[in-house]
């Protein structure tokens, strides 16, 4: 199920070269930098989310700005839609002459989140090409350090199978698969490019070590993947799955998580949507409200938990700031007049 969430930001992959690829190369190299300081991916992922929020907050002001200003023209709006019901040129002209005199643009409320559309794809790319390195090189390591004799087979096949065309992979992305189940079929593309023995080595090492072992070990070398109730920030937020992504017993003492961040998500979700929605006296999207925070638990389920504390984290911020400009433009009793 990871790979059809990842499926869904696919235009938001980073392998390749280009403006597009170095965009996000440098917002995961920001979100590594503030993790160089906090030593904790968790808190990082907090930051880097209210960081960018704050580099698009003048964009956001100048949509619920334009939005309002929809919002109070409305009404007149709708009186030149009614005295012009049965002429549609000259009622286009009459509004396109009311958005003159009060200095609208109709698109001034969508332009802005448009040109926000492309930096939220580049942040979820971002936070998914760390998690793949990630998770990948922290399983790698945790191979060696199960079983050190395995460390020359291991670089052998690695070697082989990113020097390989058949093979468009990198191990960081095939290994964290390996370890929740063995028999795939790029495993037999492998067995052709580094030898059956080594393949067969290391899936053996890897059907040997427990949950328990590569828990001690995250423990021990990796303590910045810790973040509050998560032991593994690049595994989703949930009681089903072990800290590698392995299915476990409902709320057995292996889980990674304890599904709070979606619900979290949900709620936040809700909030932020019903605040926005009473902020423009919007009431044509009711369904959009329910139906978003549902989608909210979904992905932050199904996804790494860095992706769902990023959610929630983006979440709350536009709660407070929609508190914020619903308290500083709240209305003062004038109508906007024609």
């Amino acid at each position: 199920m990871n790979d059809l969430i990842a499926g869904v930001f696919v235009i938001a992959e980073a392998t390749n070269p280009g403006l597009w690829g170095s965009f996000v190369n440098f917002l995961a190299n920001v979100l590594r930098l503030i993790n160089n300081i906090t030593n904790n991916y968790g808190l990082s992922v907090v930051m880097f989310t209210i960081l960018m929020r704050l580099l698009l907050l003048p964009l956001d002001l100048k949509s619920k700005a334009s939005t309002k200003k929809m919002g109070e023209l409305q009404p007149l709006i709708e009186e030149i839609n009614k005295k012009y019901k049965y002429d549609a040129e000259k009622r286009n002209r009459k509004i396109a002459e009311l958005y003159q005199k009060h200095g609208v643009n109709p698109l001034g409320g969508c332009l802005p989140l448009l040109i926000q559309i492309p930096i939220i794809f580049a942040m979820f790319a971002a936070l998914r090409q760390i998690s793949s390195m990630e998770l990948g090189s922290f399983l790698i390591d945790a191979i060696k350090h199960h079983d050190p004799s395995i460390v020359p087979v291991l670089d052998e096949v690695i070697k082989a199978v990113e020097s390989s065309s058949a093979i468009r992979q990198k191990m960081v992305d095939i290994i964290p698969q390996l370890f929740i189940r063995t028999n795939l079929s790029i495993v037999d593309k492998m067995k052709e490019i580094a030898g059956e023995e080594n393949v067969s080595l290391i899936l053996e090492a890897i059907r040997n070590i427990s949950n328990e072992e590569i828990y001690n070990f995250l423990n021990a070398q990796y303590g910045s993947y810790r973040f509050l109730w998560i032991k593994n920030i690049w595994i989703a937020d949930s009681p089903i799955v072990s800290i590698v992504g392995r299915p476990i017993d409902l709320f057995s003492g292996q889980w990674n998580g304890l599904f709070i961040l979606p619900v979290l998500a949900g709620v936040t979700s809700y909030y932020q949507t019903k605040l926005a929605n009473v902020s423009t006296a919007n009431q044509q999207t009711g369904s959009f409200t329910a139906i978003f925070p549902i989608l909210s638990v979904w992905f932050t389920a199904m996804y790494t938990a860095a992706f769902g504390v990023y959610w929630v984290t983006n979440n709350v911020f536009q709660i407070v700031q929609q508190i914020i400009y619903n308290r500083t433009n709240s209305p003062k009793g004038e109508g906007v007049k024609s």
